[in-house]
C-alpha cells in the first residue's frame, strides 16, 4: 500500500506543477515582428508596368491590376482608359510603347 500512496502523491505533485505552469512570460516580454510596409497602388502599378515595358507582353497580373488602377484613380491618377487600351493592344513594340507612356504619367 505504501508504494501506491507514494505513486499517488508523486502523480498529484506532477499534475499540480503542470497545471500551475512554470511562470512563463507575457506576450509583451517578447519582441514582436515589425509590421511590413504594404506597397501603395502607385508602387504596384509602377512595378507591373515596368515589367510589361521590358517584356513587351502582358502577364497574368493584368487580370488583377484593374483594382490597382481603380485605387490610382481615387488618388487622382486616372490611367484606367490606358489600361483597358493596353489589355487589347497587340504586338510587342506597341505594348512596350504604351506601357512606357503610362509609366511617364506616374
Amino acid at each position: 500500500m505504501t508504494w501506491f500512496n507514494l505513486f499517488k502523491g508523486t502523480l498529484c505533485a506532477v499534475l499540480m506543477l503542470g497545471l500551475v505552469g512554470c511562470g512563463g512570460g507575457t506576450v509583451s516580454d517578447y519582441q514582436l515582428p515589425q509590421t511590413t510596409n504594404v506597397p501603395t497602388a502607385k508602387e504596384n502599378v509602377k512595378t507591373w508596368l515596368t515589367g510589361v515595358a521590358e517584356a513587351g507582353e502582358l502577364d497574368s497580373g493584368a487580370e488583377i491590376m484593374g483594382e490597382q488602377f481603380d485605387k490610382l484613380a481615387q488618388e487622382g491618377i486616372d490611367l484606367k482608359e490606358d489600361f483597358e487600351k493596353l489589355k487589347s493592344t497587340k504586338g510587342s513594340a506597341a505594348i512596350k510603347s504604351l506601357a512606357q507612356s503610362m509609366l511617364s504619367k506616374l
